[in-house]
């Protein structure tokens, strides 16, 4: 398993037991995780964001998490004043992966798999066919240009193409051994995949949007930016997906996002539902804290 800062940690003790006091915590970009009240979670009250926002960065921050239980949460006020939410818990660290060996460069995969057409034309987006052509001369791959767009963007392929370094078998969906790659290589597969459309960085809300059809790219992306520590939301309306993305990893040229300090980004608790009885797994590993990541969004519990 994964502790909070993404760390590996061997587990040491698991147990199975009955409970009839369960309960599900909701956070504000839909996810959920649940538990009993024996459930713990590292929160961050409007007090510690608050100091938070006023770190400069120039020492260590001290400040610990809270430990809360489930328990505890329930008998607290979840929203305060102006009715703002008080509690939030932080996304978790990059989760570490050792390295890979990949065919094609995590980077000029994920361009590919977004931006490919059915004869592997592609399209820079506009404004970003300088930093890509560099990528892809520097991995070795010749560009060859087929006119333009409608809207003004070049139609290039690559010689070699990329698809037969992909060959026999291309993939139809990022493979896991791009996803399970080491930190940095995943940064670039994603870093690949934001170049690959346009308009995909909202500059007014400093946050990124991929829209799709297929649910299973954007379940992948998601699982991706999650693993990376950012924060993700999916939304789904007449068959097309929406994944929206907030980080401070830098992914493309013109974005604004602060610098990382501490953490890159939180989900606040928004609600806490009670559940019938069910069967729960304590667990606890070798970890300093205790801590473990859980759900699709490796939402940080104790």
């Amino acid at each position: 398993m994964f502790d909070r800062n993404g760390k590996p940690v061997k587990v040491k003790l698991v147990q199975s037991y009955r409970s009839d006091n369960c309960y599900r915590v909701f956070f504000d970009d839909g996810l959920m995780v649940a538990g009993d009240t024996n459930l713990r979670l590292p929160v961050e009250s409007e007090k510690y964001r608050k100091r938070l926002h006023e770190y400069k960065g120039r020492k260590k921050f001290k400040r610990p998490l809270d430990i809360k239980s489930v328990e505890e949460l329930l008998d607290l006020p979840l929203r305060k004043r102006e009715n703002r939410r008080e509690y939030s818990v932080p996304t978790a660290g990059p989760l570490k992966f050792p390295e890979q060996t990949l065919p094609v460069p995590p980077f000029i995969f994920g361009f590919w798999f977004y931006n490919h057409k059915a004869d592997d034309v592609m399209y820079p987006p506009l404004g970003c066919e300088e930093f890509v052509f560099k990528k892809l001369k520097a991995c070795g791959y010749k560009i060859i240009k087929k006119g333009h767009s409608h809207n003004g963007q070049t139609k290039f392929i690559t010689e070699p193409s990329i698809r037969s370094h992909l060959a026999p078998l291309v993939p139809t969906k990022i493979p896991n051994n791009y996803l399970l790659a080491s930190e940095e290589q995943r940064l670039d597969l994603l870093r690949g995949i934001m170049h690959a459309k346009s308009r995909q960085y909202n500059m007014a809300k400093d946050r990124f949007r991929i829209t799709t059809r297929n649910k299973i790219d954007a379940k992948q992306i998601q699982y991706l930016a999650e693993s990376l520590g950012c924060k993700t939301k999916l939304e789904e309306y007449k068959g097309q997906f929406t994944l929206f993305i907030k980080t401070r990893l830098r992914l493309i040229e013109n974005q604004i996002s602060p610098n990382i300090k501490v953490r890159q980004q939180w989900r606040f608790v928004d609600s806490i539902e009670p559940v019938k009885s069910q069967n729960c797994i304590h667990i606890e590993t070798e970890g300093a804290d205790n801590s473990i990541l859980v759900g699709e969004g490796f939402v940080a519990v104790c």
